[in-house]
């Protein structure tokens, strides 16, 4: 069975940037489920939260297909922002893989602030500033619910990746 990679931050703090160097890093067998590129395929702009539902359907139907691929490592791009929400929103899928990691991208304001002017999508400052101000780190029902977690703190990411 394949194994999952949940990845927790607010935009801007590098999780799309993590899932495109694990790719170009693992190879084929990694497979990149983004809400953001889910949103811009099903209505054409990455913030549209209009069809939501379907987006939402398509990013845990992708999930199931992927973790076939035994050598998968299935990636779920999303903000994950608080342990409630990363844990509920990965156990209906949750059976289907082998382990279930967490990657928390805990990085500085400024950072993020200026990632997120660099994105083709930027979120709107006062959303971000939302986002950041309720950005919950790693919980102690985490610990419980994933076999692993990374914290994400610095420009490195390479000894994470090599771990996975």
């Amino acid at each position: 069975m394949a194994k999952l990679v949940v990845l927790s931050g607010v935009p801007g703090s590098g999780k799309s940037y993590f899932s495109r160097k694990l790719r170009s890093t693992k190879g084929s067998h990694v497979y990149i489920i983004s809400s953001d590129a889910l949103r811009d395929a099903i209505m054409g702009n990455q913030q549209d939260l209009s069809n939501d539902t379907l987006m939402w359907k398509m990013y845990y139907e992708l999930a199931k297909v992927y973790s076939a691929d035994p050598d998968g490592l299935v990636v779920l791009d999303a903000t994950h922002t608080s342990a409630k929400y990363r844990i509920e929103s990965t156990k209906p899928i949750r059976e289907y893989f082998d382990s279930a990691t967490l990657v928390l991208f805990n990085r500085p304001y400024e950072v993020i602030k200026k990632q997120n002017l660099e994105r083709d999508w930027s979120v709107p400052q006062d959303v971000l500033d939302k986002l950041y101000e309720n950005f919950e780190m790693v919980t102690e029902k985490d610990k419980e619910f994933f076999d692993r977690i990374y914290v994400v703190e610095n420009e490195e990411v390479g000894a994470i990746i090599n771990a996975l």
